[in-house]
Parts: C-alpha cells; sequence; structure tokens
C-alpha cells in the first residue's frame, strides 16, 4: 500500500499501516494485528485520498474503476461515490450516478441525504499553524492570527507536523506563546502530545539547547502535564545550574470550547455523535469523545453527520480506541459513510471496535 506513503506531507510522523499477513504484536497484555487488504486496492486508495481532502481525484478513480469493471457486481464503490458527492454537496453528478446504479442492480435509484456538513462557527477559533520550517509564509499568518486573538476567547496552535524544530522555529513558537500568555488567551494544543515525546527525546540524547528545554517545558505545562513537567524541571535545573522553573496550571478554557462541534451526543447515555470533518482543527473531539467513555464498558458512536476523517488524525483516534479496548470498554461505530468505515478498516480500528455501516434507501 505505497500511497498511504506517497504525498501524505499533511499526514506528519504517524504511524504506518501495511497490508500484509497477519503479524501479531504483543503490546500490554493485548494483540495488535496489523491491517489485511481484504479490499481491492482501488477502494483503499480511494478512501486515504478522501481522507486526505482530495475529493476530485478519489471521484475520478471511483469513476475510472466502475468505467473500466462493468462487470464488477460490487456494490461498495457505487456507495463509496454516492458518500462522497453526499459530503461534499454535489447532488447533480449523484443523482446521474443513481440513475446508472438503478439499471445496474435492478432496483430503485439511492436518495439524496447530505451528511456531514457540519454548520460553520460564525466565530471560528483562530488556529496558528507551523511545519517544519519557520519561514515567510508562517510570519504573515502569525499577524493575522494575532490580529483575530484578540477578539477570540480562546487560540489553538496546531504542532503535530514539527518534528524537532531548529533554533528559528523554536523561538518563533516560543515568542507566540509568550504573547499569547501576556494577552491571557487560553492555548489549546494541537499535536502537543506527540510534539512533547519528540522534544523530550531528543533531550534525553543530548540533543536539546536551552530554548527548546523551555519549549518542552511550556508544552507540558498547558497540556497540564505538571508531574512530567516538574522532572523536566529538575534535570533543567541541574542541566544549567539554576533553580527548577515552577508549574503553574493553564488558563480553563471557555466552557462552549468543551466541545469541538458544539454538537450534543446523540443520546447522553450511551451515544456520541462525531460530525463534520474530523481533522486537526476539529480534534477536540476525540477528546471529547474520551471523555465521554470514562468509566463505560460500552458506548455508541453516531457517524450519520461525519463526512470525512482527516488521514493527520487517524492515528490519534485509534490509539483512544486501543486505551479503551484494554480498559474494557466496547464501542461501536454506527452509520458512518463508507469512505470512512474503510479508513478505520484500513488502519485496524476494526480489531478494537465494532463498525456497523450505514444503511442506504
Amino acid at each position: 500500500m505505497a500511497f498511504l506513503k506517497e504525498g501524505q506531507p499533511e499526514a506528519g510522523q504517524g504511524p504506518a499501516y501495511t497490508a500484509v499477513q497477519p503479524k501479531p504484536v504483543h503490546s500490554h497484555g493485548i494483540e495488535v494485528m496489523e491491517a489485511v487488504g481484504g479490499l481491492a486496492p482501488e477502494f483503499e486508495e480511494a478512501a486515504v485520498l478522501f481522507a486526505n481532502g482530495k475529493v476530485g481525484e478519489t471521484a475520478a478513480l471511483l469513476n475510472r474503476f466502475l468505467l473500466e469493471h462493468p462487470e464488477n457486481r460490487d456494490a461498495l464503490p457505487w456507495h463509496m461515490l454516492f458518500d462522497l458527492y453526499e459530503a461534499s454537496g454535489q447532488r447533480e453528478p449523484f443523482e446521474d450516478a443513481a440513475v446508472d446504479y438503478a439499471v445496474k442492480f435492478e432496483r430503485s435509484p439511492p436518495t439524496w441525504h447530505p451528511r456531514g456538513q457540519a454548520p460553520v462557527p460564525a466565530s471560528p477559533v483562530p488556529l496558528m499553524t507551523y511545519g517544519e520550517k519557520y519561514g515567510s509564509l508562517e510570519r504573515v499568518k502569525q499577524t493575522k492570527f494575532f490580529q483575530d486573538a484578540a477578539q477570540a476567547p480562546y487560540v489553538r496552535l496546531d504542532i503535530s507536523k514539527v518534528q524537532t524544530p531548529d533554533e528559528e522555529t523554536t523561538q518563533a513558537i516560543s515568542g507566540v506563546l509568550d504573547h499569547l500568555n501576556g494577552m491571557r488567551k487560553p492555548i489549546e494544543l494541537v499535536g502537543g502530545a506527540g510534539f512533547a515525546v519528540r522534544l523530550d527525546a531528543a533531550r534525553q540524547a543530548g540533543k536539546l539547547d536551552r530554548p527548546a528545554w523551555y519549549l518542552l517545558l511550556e508544552t507540558l505545562r498547558l497540556m497540564g502535564k505538571e508531574e512530567e513537567f516538574d522532572n523536566v524541571a529538575m534535570d533543567y535545573a541541574l542541566a544549567y545550574e539554576v533553580s527548577p522553573p515552577a508549574y503553574h496550571p493553564p488558563l480553563p478554557m471557555p466552557k462552549h470550547a468543551q466541545n469541538g462541534t458544539g454538537t450534543p451526543p446523540c443520546a447522553p447515555s450511551s451515544c456520541f455523535r462525531l460530525v463534520g470533518t474530523l481533522g486537526p482543527a476539529t480534534d477536540t473531539q476525540i477528546r471529547e469523545l474520551q471523555r465521554f467513555t470514562e468509566g463505560k464498558k460500552q458506548a455508541e458512536v453516531d457517524l450519520s453527520e461525519l463526512g470525512r476523517i482527516d488521514f493527520a488524525v487517524v492515528g490519534t483516534l485509534l490509539e483512544l480506541l486501543i486505551a479503551l479496548h484494554q480498559d474494557g470498554c466496547r464501542v461501536t461505530f454506527r452509520d458512518g459513510n463508507e469512505l470512512v468505515n474503510t479508513l478505520l478498516r484500513i488502519v485496524g480500528v476494526d480489531q478494537f471496535a465494532t463498525i456497523v455501516p450505514r444503511s442506504r434507501a
């Protein structure tokens, strides 16, 4: 499955998924099996293209498959195409494909039911994204980001794509954090956990300079990791023969920011709803799902209003499901579109949760 590794810079350094024969890997008492390709390669590729937001390429791939395989009686590529058109609001090509589908399978054509198009909030939360290097584009965006931040209740910094930052990138991110702290703005870090792990690995290898130590400490503080902060602070004090920095908790997030969608769960006691596009800018839904499942032995996740899961966050979702599986919580995903369901199966979600597809009338 080379397409999982090609042309995916936006996915960052996430887990690698390969379609090979099952090979057991033991981790914390559970058996993890690598994903096995049981679908046509075109279907898997379509799911990954769509997960990376490449709607046109996904539609072209699926249409080409249907044209080149007229004898194929599998309805899956058709359903994938219908779901793609609905998620992207393309009603006219949907209706055209529905007629062809009805003729081929001698049944009623599917009806148009757009899903996963969450309303855009009137005042989106300011988001600043950093990549491997800090350059002129980031400087321009940063100016606008500060202007928007002045009017916002909180801000978001996406550092999921930053590996071990160079000196300029370290100074840029640290400067932004200092500026936002001076503004008394709550800060939500996207990809903060992975960034802290990468910085800490560089620290333990003796490759972290003093400004990067500060960035590691500030990252841990903003995530509320007091114990980890104190451990690193003691090492910092020993390394530079200074007093250890003191931990102080991050500013609390506004109540309305606790749910990235603003949409209540579909049933307060047993069902949680994911909506819109689940990506770096909306991954608070994953943390909200984690809170929803605390103390539960089973949980149902409604995907009927979810249009797409971005490839950049599917690994984070998988990690949560593995943890829930270890804790004895059984999760069921219901009514997801076929592109989303196929992506979940590719990365191995079906090993730790049940996937129940939507029914299409």
